[in-house]
This record gives structure tokens, sequence and C-alpha cells, in this order.
């Protein structure tokens, strides 16, 4: 019987392993050599990926480092550094077997020894660690290419942590965990099919293609399978502005440019040697309430709030057209068939004022001041905030918008007596038991009892079938609750050089396989 990717008490040759086609254009030939120039969004805070959940970090980081698992083209967890995995229902562990004769970028052989040791500081370091070893038992080195990972009860997502991109479970050898311990990492040595080469910052960050490295056999399909390094060189140049990461793909001085804006997508579509890449799905924007205090603190506001909504004017005022926005209640996406789910508790996209009215009149609102901090660093953020403020006074609330820097939130966000309402976003989350805003720790405080104990049967059922109707139970009991109001999903436009070929737009961006005709 098959689970989660898993087959009970037999080792799984792949967990899923895709076996789809190589994502290769009919009668491509790939040629090999030459420097791939990428225009990145800004300049990555560290390149230890246990260390941060800065995007940027992980998107170089996946290049030169690689776990036990990866993903997928459908987003399911499937081997990269692990051949094959066992779960043992008696004793609830992962019998997890590595591939034998991987070289780490300083010459050193792949072992369990550097798997239990990087998983074990992943799990001190990592939000995503933190949450998987809050049910581990015990992780153990069995011999020189097998571990375990004993569980306190079972659960269907270790594969899923192991592979997420973000906080990525990483694989260091265990020389470099022994010389930084917790500390940031500053030598920067993986598997990956690229080893770190320089790094100057704010001008560019430099990826060679590693010559000894060990490709699995599996065809490609998204994140997995096999992985060949056709450029010598990744060049990385951080370039903050919009209109120069556009220009430079058009003057040939970059191949390819991360997030430009969506209302050049005409114009880029007039020029025949270059190419938009939009990424779908992506992420989703939100209002996100705190709950430590009053109005928040009751679940009838909340629910007045999402009621008092027009989606569609809100997402029309922040993205260039429906193109790049989509009106949806669920908190994975449409694309994501084996867990998107309609669930919304009757709430989304209504914009029932009268309902959102007599909500408010039973808490006892009478229109108490309300703080919204919004920021212009993230566009979208801000023209959501603002038409949503203009609807949401017609229902009777007085919400003051505040425009703060990121950064600001950031900080402030985690400090129940600084904010009503927070501006945010939630990045695409591969399963839903790993999606971060169900942690109470999290910010705006949802503090639910039911919420826990649904998130933990999501995490310990094993049967797929079983697992979906937890999770719809889930998803409904989300909006009926209403920790957060989703305004809709939204995607991004980048550019590429037309000559560049094998590049797909996803939300995990990634260079390998990719060659320049």
């Amino acid at each position: 019987m098959k689970f989660g990717g898993i087959t009970r008490r037999s080792a799984v040759a792949g967990l899923a392993v895709a076996l789809g086609g190589a994502n290769l254009p009919a009668l491509a030939k790939p040629k090999s050599g030459g420097v791939l120039n990428v225009a990145i969004t800004g300049e990555p805070p560290t390149l230890d990926a246990h260390h941060s959940t800065a995007f940027i970090t992980q998107s170089v980081g996946w290049h030169i480092y690689e776990g036990l698992f990866t993903l997928d083209g459908k987003f399911n967890a499937v081997p990269m550094l692990a051949e094959s995995a066992t779960f043992d229902e008696k004793r609830n562990t992962y019998v997890i077997r590595l591939r034998a004769d991987v070289p780490f970028h300083d010459g050193s052989i792949l072992s369990a020894d550097d798997v239990v040791a990087s998983l074990e500081r992943w799990g001190r370091k990592s939000n995503y660690g933190r949450m998987m070893f809050a049910n581990v038992s015990a992780l153990r080195k069995v011999d020189g290419l097998t571990v375990e990972i004993a569980l306190k009860e079972a659960s269907p997502v270790v594969p899923m942590m192991l592979a997420f991109p973000n906080q990525q479970a990483a694989i260091y050898p265990k020389s470099v965990i022994d010389k930084f311990g917790d500390n940031e990492i500053r030598s920067y040595i993986g598997t990956g099919p690229f080893r770190f080469k320089e790094h100057v910052p704010d001008r560019h960050l430099i990826l060679a293609r590693f010559d000894k490295y060990a490709a699995i056999a599996a065809e490609p399909d998204g994140m997995g399978g096999r992985r060949v390094a056709h450029f010598d060189e990744l060049r990385l140049v951080p370039t903050p502005e919009v209109s120069v990461r556009l220009e430079g793909v058009q003057t040939g001085l970059y191949d390819i440019a991360d997030q430009v804006s969506q209302d050049m997508l005409p114009m880029i579509k007039m020029y025949p040697t270059i190419e938009p890449l939009v990424t779908k799905p992506y992420w989703w924007t939100m209002a996100v309430f705190n709950k430590k205090r009053a109005p928040f603190n009751d679940a009838r506001i909340r629910q007045a709030f999402v009621l008092g909504l027009a989606n569609k004017e809100v997402m029309g005022a922040a993205f260039a057209s429906e193109e790049f926005y989509r009106l949806d209640p669920g908190i994975l996406f449409q694309e994501q068939a084996q867990w998107w789910s309609k669930a919304d508790g009757g709430l989304y996209n209504k914009h029932d004022a009268a309902r959102a009215k007599a909500l408010l009149k039973e808490a006892g609102y009478a229109g108490q001041p309300i703080k919204w901090l919004t920021t212009r660093e993230y566009d979208f953020m801000y023209k959501n905030a603002l038409v949503a403020t203009e609807q949401l006074k017609a229902v009777g609330f007085n919400i003051q918008l505040e425009v703060v820097d990121w950064a600001t939130i950031v900080q402030q966000r985690n400090n129940p007596q600084a904010y009503d309402i927070f501006s945010g976003a939630t990045t695409f989350t591969p399963d839903p038991g790993v999606w971060p805003c169900f942690d109470a720790a999290w910010p705006g405080f949802w503090e639910d009892a039911r919420k826990d104990e649904l998130v933990r049967k999501l995490n310990t059922e094993m049967d797929p079938k079983k697992r979906y109707a937890v999770w719809e139970e889930l998803q409904n009991h989300f909006w009926q609750q209403a920790p957060m109001a989703k305004f809709g999903d939204f995607f991004i436009l980048g550019v590429k050089n037309a000559d560049l070929k094998n590049v797909s737009a996803t939300p995990f961006p990634f260079y390998w396989n990719a060659w320049k005709q």
C-alpha cells in the first residue's frame, strides 16, 4: 500500500521518482560551455542555506547544495542524495539509504556522518527543521550509507520537509559543520552541479561547473532527476532596479532577469530576441490580523473584514492584468491538484456589506481606530491595502494606514502591541503540512486548539485520501477563523534571451540542464 510517496516496509526506489520527459524541445541538442549571466533582484544576506529564510539565499544555494530529497515537476518529494527510503510502520522510522560515491566540492565523499551532522544543525536553525524535529525521537547513523529518522508519531511529511527548498535541508560535509557549528557557515561546500567560486558583494556572485558532479540517472523532472551543468559558470549580478534588469536582457548584458514590471509584458512580446516568463503558481497576498488584542481577537471582526472585501478590485489595483492574478480561496494553488480545495467557510470574495455590518454590531465594534502596517517596497501590498481600506470604510471599519519600510514590518509583526494588521504574502508551499502560517509562533499569533489538532492529524495521517479529507476540514476551519484575509493569488514576470534554452518559469528557478543556442 502506498501513501505520500512512501511504500510501507519496502524501499521506494525513487519515492515517486518522475519518469516523465526531459523537458527538452524536440530534437534540441544541448550545447555546453560559456557563461550564464543572471540579473537577480539583490544581494543575498548569506549563502548558508540553514541560516536564512531569504528567498535569494535559497535560489543561489540549491545550485551549490543538495538535500536527501528534492521536488519533481508536480511538487512531489523525490530522491536526490537519497537512493531509497523505507518507512517502518512498527518502529515509526524512516530508513534512508544514501547514493554511493557522491563527491562534495572539497573532494570528500558523502556519508551518513555528513547527513546526521547536517540534519541536526538544520533541525536547530531552520524553521522547517524545528517543525520536523519536534516529532523526531532519534536521528542515527546505521552504517556508512544509511541513516534512520525515528518519529514519535508516524508522519508522511518527512520527505517533503527534507525536500522543501526554503531553508533547504542542505547536506554539508561534517567537517564544515564541526568548524562553524551553529554560526553562519562561510565555507560553501555542497554536492551540487555548481560550486562556489567568487563573491564580490553588490557586484557579482560566480558559481562554476563542478566537473566531478555525480548526477542521478532518472530523467529530469522539475528539480528532480538528472542535473547537468552545461554552463562553465553562472554569473549572478545583483540588479535592484527593475528597468535595468529588463534593459540588460534587451541589450544582451544579461541572459535572464528575475522579476520585471508586469506592465512590461506587451513590450517584451514585441521583441523577437527576448521572451517572457510568467511564474504560475507563485505566491498569494494577504492582510494578517493581530489576534492577541482587540478588535481582531474576535473572529467575528475578522470575518466582517473578509466579507467586506471586493477582491477583484483589490487585486486589479495591484496587478497589471488578470494574467497576473487569480481570485481563489485555496491556501494551496490550483496547480497542486492533489491539494487544491475550494473550501472557504462561505466567506471568500462575497462582498457582503450587510452581513459584515451585522457581525461588527454583534461583536460590539464601534469604530475604534485600527492600525494597518503596509509598505511601498512591495507595491502590490500598498495598493491592496489602499483599495481594501476604502471598501471597508463602507462597512464601518476605521482603518488608518501606516506606510513603513519592509524591514519595519518584519521587526514589528512579532510585537503584539505594535499593530492591528500588517500586509504580507505567503510563498508557494508544496504540502499543507509544512505551511508555516499554521504555527502559533508565526506573526499574527493564531493560537487555536482546533487548528493545532487538525494540523497534527494532517501530519500523522499516512493514507492520502484521509489526509485530503483532513486538509479540507482544516482549510474550511481556516476561513471560519479568518486569521488573515487572503486577497488572491499572484504571479510574477521574468524575461530571458530567446537563445537561452530549457529554462522554465517555476517558483524555484534553477539553471542546471539549461544552455545557450
